[in-house]
């Protein structure tokens, strides 16, 4: 019995003995796993072990301790709320795994390196910018290039240094426009001038077969330095398959304005053919000044006085003929849809007026189709030779013309 109470005394003892000897939590100081987020429940711990060992982030350059001693606490400058519900949060992604950051605090960005992405060389002097607290230096070899960062000079990166030199980004050869020789041409044809095509046609049937064609080419271009025209007619006309008309001429003008003033020089080349004339074809050449009283985008008006020579080949008196050239031209856009044309010219030998040619022509323009540029033309022509070698001195032609213009 002595024996028992001596053993249970003793044990005693030993007990109160152990427990003095081993710190309990409050004691030590120690955080339990419970308060750091760690879940004890469904698995054993060993509390000799101690808590779990955190893994703290890199040291960065530049950055100081405290910084970095702060950051590693994730409930620093956090109120825990009472209750069960904890304060939404923010993860971003280190290198050492995935930090969270409570609702309310401030993330400190310069205590964490950011993981870069693996780029093809064709994008690695593409300017990617990171976050801009990052220090310089603090980024791990192979880091996304910085852009206007701290310490860092976008005109050393290869697409910064071409924008500082004025260069400009190469055109895609696929895009690159393209110009054949035979399209030059046309290329000056088409800008700046004001061409139109016409084309009209009468015929019958019966007791009378008659066909009758008409077609035309005319394409002006004025600058305020010059004016440069050119105007081709073709006509022909059968009637039962004998061929009563067939003529056509060839004008091209050309005025070249002074400096500020309304005077110009002009030259002037025209032929002219006809199957039912004493001669195959005529040329004439002339050359003079030119005054505009008039001469705008919607209105023109101007006269001229000059000399030359014409000849008519085919004709009994074939040589070159010097004579004197009176003109006058007029054009103009009464609206959009109507526009009005006239010329007159008169063409006296030197050695004898009487011995004169006279070519007048007028014509009325009638927008039909602004989308398709149509228009009608209503157009007379006349003709006057006072030695027409047997023929008939006048010849009037009156049409109504569809025009094409481009």
């Amino acid at each position: 019995m002595k024996l028992s109470i001596r053993m249970i005394a003793a044990l005693g003892a030993f007990g109160i003995g152990l427990a003095t000897a081993i710190p309990t939590h409050a004691q030590s100081g120690e955080t339990p796993l419970w308060q750091l987020g760690i879940s004890t429940f469904g698995k054993k711990t060993d509390p000799s072990a101690g808590p779990p060992t955190q893994i703290a982030p890199p040291q960065i350059p530049g950055v100081s301790q405290a910084n970095a001693d702060a950051s590693t606490d994730p409930t620093a400058g956090v109120t825990q709320a009472a209750g069960p519900a904890t304060a939404p949060s923010m993860e971003i992604a280190t290198t050492s795994g995935t930090w969270t950051h409570p609702e309310g605090a401030t993330p400190n960005y310069e205590s964490h390196a950011y993981e870069s992405l693996p780029l093809p060389n064709t994008a690695m002097d593409l300017p990617i910018a990171p976050p801009q607290n990052v220090p310089p230096g603090a980024l791990p070899p192979g880091a996304l290039p910085l852009v206007d960062g701290p310490g860092v000079d976008s005109a050393s990166l290869p697409i910064g240094s071409a924008i500082a030199n004025g260069e400009s980004a190469e055109t895609v050869p696929l895009a690159e426009d393209t110009t054949a020789w035979y399209q030059i041409p046309w290329g000056w044809i088409s800008t700046g001038w004001d061409n139109h095509a016409e084309f009209g046609l009468d015929g019958s049937s019966g007791n009378a077969r008659t066909l009758a064609l008409q077609t035309g080419l005319e394409m002006k271009r004025k600058t305020d330095r010059y004016t440069l025209a050119l105007d081709f007619d073709y006509r022909k006309a059968t009637n039962r398959g004998v061929t009563t008309e067939d003529n056509g001429r060839y004008n091209l003008d050309y005025d070249r304005m002074f400096d500020d003033s309304r005077w110009s020089a002009f030259g002037k080349f025209g032929a002219e053919w006809d199957q039912f004339k004493a001669f195959d074809l005529r040329l004439n050449l002339n050359g003079g000044m030119g005054y505009y009283f008039v001469r705008t985008d919607d209105a023109t008006f101007v006269t001229r006085l000059g000399a030359g020579a014409s000849q008519e080949i085919g004709a009994a008196d074939d040589d070159w003929k010097p004579e004197a050239v009176f003109g006058t031209e007029a054009e103009y856009q009464l609206n959009r849809y109507n526009k009005l044309k006239g010329k007159l010219e008169y063409f006296p030998a030197w050695e004898d007026f009487s011995d004169y040619r006279l070519v007048a022509d007028a014509a009325w323009e009638i927008l039909l189709d602004d989308a398709e540029n149509l228009s009608l033309k209503l157009a007379v022509t006349d003709r006057y030779d006072s030695t027409p070698q047997g023929a008939k001195p006048n010849d009037v032609y009156y049409s109504m013309l569809l025009l094409i213009k481009f």
